[in-house]
C-alpha cells in the first residue's frame, strides 16, 4: 500500500535524523511556574488578554484566555525567536523562514476569542503553524480566527496543530491558508472539531494520524486550494492509522482536491450527512486496509472523475452505509441528505472471545490468542511458540480490536482501543514463552491508542534470518498506562521498544538485546520508567529519548538525549554528531 509504505519510509526518516542529529542539550523543561493571575473561574482563574504580548506571558495550566477583539500578529512579540520568560511556551525556529509558537505540556487551558473576525491571530512565517501544542490535556480553542498573513508564495505549515493531546475542542473558530492544514494532529485522542469554518488551506481541511476518536461536526469546508490555482489539496479529511475519525454534518463546497475522504488503517471510519456541492475530485473515497461508513450524503453537482480511488499495491475499499452493506458508485451517486444515527459497533468485524471483565482467558493458539484481544481481560499463553505468520486469517481477517496492517513485506499485528488487555505468559521463565513475528518490515505488536496495557513475562522477536529488517518489537502509539514486565525482546527488531505520543510507561525487569538500531526510542512520550532492565549487544545509542519529559532510569530522572547502557546497568550520556 503506497500510502502506508509512504507514512513507515517517514517514520524511519525520522528514527535515522534522531539517530544522525544532536539535541543540543534541551533539558526537561523546568517545574510549574506559579499559575496565571486573574478572576476565578470554575476552572481555574480567567485572564483578560489584549496584544499578543500578554498572551505570551500568561500561557499556562487550568486558565481560561480571554482575548479581547483584535489583531494578534505572532511576529511582533516583544519575545519574537528569543526566549519566552514562560515555561509553557517557547519559539521554534522553522527552517530559515521564521518562528513558531509552541505550546507545551499545558493541561486545562482554555483560549477563547471575542469571536470569529474579532479576534484574529495572524503568522507571517510560511513553514510555520499558527499555533502549535504538545502533550496538552483538556485544550480548547474558541471564537477566533487564525491563518497566516497574506502575501504570495507556497507555504507548508498549518493553523492548529496537535501532537499528543487529548480531550481537544475546537469551537467557532474561522481557520485559513495559506496555512496548508486547518486542523492537523498527530497521536491526539478526543479531538472535536465543531461549528468552525476552514477555508483557502493548500493541502487538508483536517489531517490526523495515529489519532483516536476524532469527530469533524457541522462545520463549513470551502474555497480549499483555491487560493492557487496551480496545485490542488491532497485530501480534504484524511486520516492514517486511526480508530474513529467522523465527519458529519458538514457544509462542503467548492473545494478542488485529490480526494474527498481518505481513511487508511483506521477503525470506525465514518462520512455522515454532509452536504457536499460544487466540488471537483479526482476521486471521492480513497480507503485503504479498513472499510468506512458513508451514509445520509448529499452529492450534487460535484465534478467527481472517480467515487473510488484506484489502488496501487493493493485495491481501495468500497464504502459501506450505516447498515454494514457495500456501496457502488451509482449507490453513492443517488444518496441523499438525511441524519444517520451511527451503530456502534462495525459489521463483519471478529468479536473477541467472551470473558468476564477483568477475568482471564488461557489460550494455546495463535487463532484463540487473536480471538482472545479485546478490552479489561488477560490473556494468559500457554505453550512454547506462538507464529503470527500461521493465523489462519494472517494478513486478511480483523477483529474488533485488532487488525492486520500491510508493511511492505508482509502483515504487521495491529492492536487497537484495547484498554486494560493483559498478555502475559503462563510459565514463570519468560524464555518458555515465544511470540514471533516473520515480516521484517513489521513490528512484533503494535499497540495503537489503547490504554492501560500490559505484557509480562515472555519472549517477542522476529523469526530468525539473515535480512534487515526496519520493524520494532514492541510499539506503541498514542496509548496511556503501558507497563512492559519480566520480557525478553530480542532482534532483528531495529528497537525493542518503540513508543511515540505515548503516557506512562514502565519497563521492568526486561531485557532488550541484539537490536539493530537502538534498545528503546521514545518520541513524544510524557512520563516513562525503566527500572532494572539489562540491555546489551545493541548499538550506541542504547536509549533515545526525543521531545520526552519525566523520564527516569532506575529511579532517577534522566534529561531528553541519548544513553548508552553499562554492564552494571548504569547510564552513559553520548553524543551524535
Amino acid at each position: 500500500m503506497k500510502h502506508a509504505m509512504n507514512v513507515r519510509i517517514l517514520g524511519l526518516l525520522v528514527v535515522a535524523l534522531m539517530l544522525l542529529t544532536l539535541l543540543g542539550g534541551t533539558p526537561v523543561r523546568a517545574a510549574a511556574a506559579e499559575s496565571a493571575q486573574g478572576t476565578p473561574g470554575p476552572d481555574g482563574p480567567v485572564v483578560e488578554v489584549k496584544d499578543v504580548n500578554e498572551l505570551i506571558s500568561v500561557i499556562g495550566p487550568n486558565v481560561t484566555l480571554e482575548l479581547a477583539p483584535g489583531e494578534y500578529y505572532l511576529a511582533s512579540a516583544a519575545s519574537y525567536g528569543a526566549e519566552t520568560g514562560n515555561p509553557y511556551c517557547h519559539w521554534e525556529e522553522v527552517t530559515e523562514d521564521g518562528y513558531e509558537l509552541q505550546i507545551v505540556d499545558v493541561d486545562g487551558l482554555n483560549i477563547h476569542g471575542a469571536g470569529i473576525d474579532e479576534t484574529v491571530i495572524l503568522g507571517k512565517d510560511r513553514y510555520a503553524n499558527i499555533l502549535s501544542f504538545a502533550n496538552c490535556q483538556g485544550l480548547t480553542v474558541a471564537g477566533l480566527t487564525a491563518g497566516h498573513t497574506p502575501q504570495p508564495g507556497f507555504c507548508s505549515g498549518g493553523v492548529l496543530y496537535m501532537q499528543n493531546c487529548g480531550d481537544v475542542k475546537v469551537e467557532d473558530c474561522s481557520l485559513f491558508g495559506c496555512g496548508t492544514v486547518g486542523v492537523w494532529a498527530s497521536g491526539c485522542r478526543g479531538l472535536a472539531v465543531q461549528f468552525c469554518r476552514i477555508y483557502e488551506c493548500s493541502d487538508s481541511a483536517v489531517n490526523v494520524d495515529s489519532c483516536r476518536d476524532v469527530t469533524v461536526t457541522d462545520c463549513e469546508i470551502d474555497h480549499n486550494s483555491w487560493k492557487n490555482e496551480e496545485t490542488i489539496a491532497s485530501s480534504l479529511f484524511q486520516s492514517y492509522a486511526g480508530d474513529g475519525f467522523v465527519v458529519s454534518g458538514c457544509n462542503i463546497h467548492d473545494n478542488t482536491a485529490t480526494a474527498l475522504f481518505s481513511s487508511a488503517s483506521t477503525g470506525r471510519a465514518a462520512f455522515l450527512s454532509n452536504r457536499v456541492e460544487y466540488n471537483t475530485f479526482y476521486s471521492a473515497f480513497a480507503l485503504y486496509g479498513m472499510p468506512a461508513t458513508v451514509d445520509g450524503c448529499a452529492f450534487h453537482r460535484n465534478d467527481i472523475y472517480n467515487w473510488y480511488a484506484e489502488g496501487y499495491d493493493e485495491p481501495t475499499l468500497f464504502a459501506q452505509n450505516s447498515e454494514g452493506e457495500g456501496l457502488e458508485p451509482a449507490d453513492l451517486a443517488a444518496m441523499e441528505i438525511r441524519p444517520i444515527q451511527l451503530r456502534e459497533e462495525t459489521p463483519g468485524l471478529q468479536e473477541p472471545t467472551e470473558v468476564a471483565p477483568g477475568g482471564e482467558i488461557v489460550v494455546t493458539t495463535v487463532d484463540e490468542f487473536l480471538a482472545a484481544i479485546g478490552p479489561e481481560r488477560t490473556i494468559v499463553l500457554e505453550g512454547e511458540s506462538f507464529f503470527l505468520v500461521d493465523a489462519a486469517n494472517y494478513g486478511e481477517g480483523a477483529g474488533r480490536y485488532y487488525r492486520w496492517e500491510d508493511c511492505y513485506d508482509g502483515p504487521q499485528l495491529v492492536i487497537t482501543g484495547a484498554t486494560g488487555l493483559t498478555i502475559r505468559a503462563e510459565a514463570a521463565n519468560p524464555s518458555a514463552t515465544l511470540l514471533v513475528a516473520s515480516p521484517r518490515y513489521a513490528d512484533v505488536i503494535a499497540f495503537k491508542g489503547c490504554d492501560d496495557v500490559r505484557v509480562e513475562g515472555l519472549t517477542l522477536g522476529h523469526s530468525e534470518g539473515a535480512s534487515e529488517c526496519s520493524g520494532a518489537v514492541l510499539s506503541f502509539e498514542n496509548c496511556m498506562g503501558i507497563a512492559v514486565d519480566r520480557c525478553r525482546l530480542y532482534g532483528c527488531g531495529t528497537m525493542g521498544i518503540n513508543a511515540s505520543y505515548a503516557r506512562d510507561l514502565k519497563v521492568t525487569d526486561t531485557e532488550i538485546y541484539d537490536c539493530s538500531i537502538s534498545g528503546a526510542v521514545l518520541y513524544g512520550v510524557r512520563g516513562a520508567a525503566f527500572e532494572d532492565c539489562r540491555i546489551h549487544d545493541v548499538p550506541s545509542p542504547m536509549l533515545c529519548f526525543y521531545d520526552c519529559s519525566e523520564v527516569t532510569w532506575n529511579g532517577s530522572p534522566v534529561l531528553d538525549t541519548y544513553y548508552d547502557v553499562t554492564p552494571d546497568g548504569e547510564l552513559v550520556s553520548v553524543e551524535i554528531g
